[in-house]
Parts: structure tokens; C-alpha cells; sequence
């Protein structure tokens, strides 16, 4: 009986809110897992879209003067969220594409486990890094970046009023390239050191081919993989921790973008 004391804009503005919410929480790293279960999601979307309800000092649209512009509505603030979602799916999806170039030089292309977020199967190395990574976000408090996007978003771009232009996907087509540049830089370590053991292995073969050079370069190559890995992740943390800061402007400027 409490909900229907509330004005019927209050009511709706909470509707659209929640829409918004529930397409980023849906998609972000750790919320957007299989494994969490869906009453959790949708609590957690409806507590977030409460707590936003106070804060904000818009008028809703009215929802009965077109059919037509209510669904086109609803699919605005369902792309607006998934947009943003998104933006980090792709840092991610870069970092597990380091792990996977990585984990081929070191002989573990067939060594797969199932990505809990996913239910893939993905390479070994590359859940290390993803789990890395998303450790690395959460005690970083990036995940606060989207409480922020979410204001910010509700700030600068009114309800039914997303403007999907063309700078648009000129952005989200930098975003992709940027998480190939991502995997370059967090594979680089491992991957340049294992190239330059295969060209002394095979130079070594050349040289001396009564060695069996085969039976050594593969326990090597997994040794000097895992040594260069480690040696590796405190400048992968701090280099992720720079990326994860610039995401937060990268937000604000699709945010800019579509208002």
C-alpha cells in the first residue's frame, strides 16, 4: 500500500531508472557472472535505482503519448547502460586476450579452465590475468566510476533524450583498438622474452643439431613464461591501474557524446 501513495511520475521515473541500472549491472565484470544468481541481480539493480530516485531532479516523460516513443524509449536507456557496460567488457576481454597470446608462446593453448562469468572455456593464463585484473578493480574502487556514470548519465542525458551519433562509434571504435593495445602491453613481457628463447633454441639447433632441442624448449619456455610472468605483474598492476583511471574519463566522454 506504501507504493501507491507515491505520485505516478515518482513511480515512473523509478521504472526508467531502474531500466538504465539493470543494463550496466548486467553487463559489468563480476555482476554480469552466470553463476550470480538472478534475484541477486535484480535486487541489487532495484536497491541502486532507490537510492538514485532521491537524488535526482528530473521530470520523467510522459510514458501514454506515443506507443511508438515508449519503445523506443526503453530501448534508448537499455543501449545507454549496455554502452557503458560494455566499455569495460572490453578492457577485460583485452586482458584475457593478453593471457591467451601469452599462454600459446608457453605451450598452454590446450590447457583451458571454464571462465566462471561466462561458462567458456578459456586458457588458463588468461583467467590468472582476468582474476588479477578484477582484483585489481575492486580494491581500486573502480566500481564506484559507475555510480558516478550513472548520475552523470542521468545529469547530462534527460530521459528518451540519447543522441547516437557519429563521433559515437568513432569512440567505441577507439575503445576496441585500445583493448588490443591493452593485450600488447600486458603480454609483452612474456611474449617478447619467449620469442627471443625460440630464436636461441632455434639458433642453437642450427648449431648444434644433435641435441634434442625439442624436448628442452618445452618445459623451458613454460619456466621462462611463468618467471617472466611474475616479474611482470607489479608493472602490469600499476599499468592497469592507470587504465582503469582513464576508463573514468572515457565514460564521461560517451556520456558528453550521447547527450
Amino acid at each position: 500500500m506504501a507504493l501507491l501513495s507515491f505520485p505516478l511520475d515518482q513511480i515512473i521515473l523509478f521504472l526508467f531508472i531502474l531500466v538504465r541500472v539493470s543494463a550496466i549491472l548486467f553487463v559489468v565484470p563480476f555482476f554480469s557472472s552466470r553463476n550470480m544468481p538472478m534475484l541477486l541481480k535484480v535486487s541489487l539493480a532495484v536497491a541502486v535505482a532507490w537510492l538514485l530516485l532521491p537524488q535526482l531532479d528530473i521530470t520523467p516523460p510522459d510514458p501514454f503519448k506515443s506507443p511508438a516513443g515508449l519503445v523506443l524509449g526503453v530501448v534508448s536507456e537499455i543501449a545507454i547502460g549496455l554502452i557503458i557496460g560494455i566499455i569495460v567488457q572490453l578492457m577485460f576481454a583485452g586482458i584475457q586476450l593478453a593471457g591467451q597470446m601469452a599462454g600459446f608462446q608457453m605451450g598452454f593453448a590446450i590447457a583451458n579452465v571454464v571462465d566462471p562469468a561466462s561458462s567458456l572455456q578459456i586458457p588458463l593464463l588468461s583467467q590468472f590475468l582476468n582474476v588479477f585484473a578484477l582484483l585489481i578493480f575492486l580494491s581500486l574502487n573502480i566500481h564506484y566510476y559507475f555510480i558516478k556514470a550513472l548520475v552523470d548519465s542521468f545529469e547530462l542525458i534527460p530521459m528518451w533524450g540519447a543522441h547516437f551519433e557519429e563521433n559515437l562509434f568513432h569512440l567505441i571504435v577507439q575503445i576496441v583498438s585500445g583493448a588490443f593495445v591493452i593485450a600488447v602491453k600486458v603480454g609483452a613481457p612474456v611474449m617478447v622474452a619467449l620469442l627471443l628463447t625460440s630464436v636461441a633454441l632455434g639458433l642453437i639447433a642450427r648449431t648444434v643439431p644433435q641435441m634434442q632441442i625439442f624436448i628442452v624448449a618445452m618445459p623451458l619456455k613454460i619456466l621462462l613464461g611463468l618467471l617472466f610472468l611474475g616479474f611482470s605483474l607489479p608493472f602490469c598492476a600499476d599499468f592497469l591501474k592507470t587504465a582503469f583511471a582513464s576508463m573514468g574519463n572515457t565514460i564521461l566522454g560517451l556520456i558528453r557524446i550521447l547527450s
